[in-house]
């Protein structure tokens, strides 16, 4: 039995769109999880950082089941996702949990990434910004990575350490091919 997925596009600020909500909630998270990080309490960072990540593949599912997509939500999920990787990769390298260095290659790709989107954008109006295949694969590895970074910290082990390493080089890779295929645009590299 098939299901209808009638349009709900309700008399309602974009704002309070259910999909935008989710994304307004994973962006009020982010300090709590900084705080957990901070004040050294793991297993708390860890339980929001995953109800945060969960967040943002369901928010876009809302939004395409019931046909409330954004404007607004075009632009605030893919900032909640920056900043909150990019928190979460900082507090972790300050707190030695992520080497600098594979901080320092995120931060970089996103720099590119936004300086890139910004010349396009006031340079020639370009405004389509729909993420690669290989951006999104990198995001994941990013996710993943803190994920396992914020497991280690609260039950230290050689599996979740060798995950960690893992996780670093998947970064790193993903960082430079996500960052390539950005700069060499691909016509069929998009997601």
């Amino acid at each position: 039995m098939a299901v209808a997925t009638a349009s709900v596009k309700p008399a309602l600020p974009e704002f309070f769109y259910p999909a935008n909500v989710l994304t307004e909630l994973r962006l009020a998270a982010i300090p709590f999880i900084l705080a957990a990080v901070v004040l050294r309490h793991p297993a708390w960072a860890l339980g929001i950082f995953v109800g945060a990540a969960f967040s943002d593949g369901f928010d876009g599912w809302v939004a395409r089941r019931f046909n409330q997509r954004s404007s607004l939500g075009l632009y605030l999920d893919p900032l909640a996702d920056k900043l909150l990787v990019t928190t979460l990769f900082v507090a972790l390298a300050i707190i030695a949990a992520i080497p600098w260095p594979v901080t320092l290659i995120v931060l970089l790709r996103d720099a590119c990434i936004l300086t890139s989107a910004a010349v396009l954008y006031f340079g020639t109006g370009f405004r389509d910004f729909r993420p690669t295949w290989w951006g999104k694969a990198s995001t994941t590895a990013e996710l993943a990575t803190v994920a396992v970074a914020l497991y280690q910290s609260w039950a230290p082990g050689r599996f979740a350490d060798g995950l960690e390493r893992f996780g670093w080089f998947s970064v790193v890779f993903l960082a430079l091919i996500s960052a390539r295929s950005r700069l060499v645009m691909d016509p069929d590299d998009k997601a």
